[in-house]
């Protein structure tokens, strides 16, 4: 009996060695990319003469940070913040599925957490989704400008 105790005591710690040894590195949104994200997106809202709300969330589609410039609509708070995440979760621009209900697979409107309007769109490095923006409170090709003007803009940032 203490044999088979020791010797699986034994197994345990030579396993035990071995698989402390693997690790992962993951790029994140850090606080000062999602404020220079919203920057970005307010001087294209400016220059569309709209006033929209602006939400910043990380790949898990949590928010990291959110701005809702004078004179944007109050309704456009929750949805700028359900477009990001949308485009987050899904790793798709928003407007795909908004083409997509509107075409042959109105059933798409129905996947969990999707959002078919244009307005969200997906933060990426070298093929990752690191987060999206969300935009909210004008016409909807504004929005699609916006969001997109924002995340193409983390791509050509000095040091992304």
């Amino acid at each position: 009996m203490k044999k088979m105790l020791s010797l699986a005591l034994l197994s345990a710690a030579l396993l035990s060695c071995g698989a402390a040894q693997a690790t992962a590195t993951q790029t994140i949104l850090t606080q000062d990319d999602a404020q220079k994200l919203i920057a970005v997106a307010q001087e294209k809202a400016r220059e569309l003469k709209a006033n929209v709300c602006i939400a910043v969330l990380d790949q898990s589609g949590q928010l990291l940070a959110f701005s809702r410039m004078d004179n944007a609509p109050i309704g456009c708070i929750e949805s700028s913040i359900l477009k990001g995440r949308a485009a987050a979760i899904y790793r798709t621009p928003t407007d795909k599925y908004m083409d997509r209900a509107n075409g042959k697979e109105p059933a798409i409107a129905t996947l969990p957490g999707v959002i078919p309007l244009g307005g969200g769109s997906p933060v990426t490095q070298q093929e990752s989704t690191l987060g999206a923006v969300g935009v909210s409170g004008s016409a909807n090709p504004n929005e699609i400008a916006i969001a997109k003007a924002a995340s193409e803009s983390f791509k050509t940032a000095p040091g992304s």
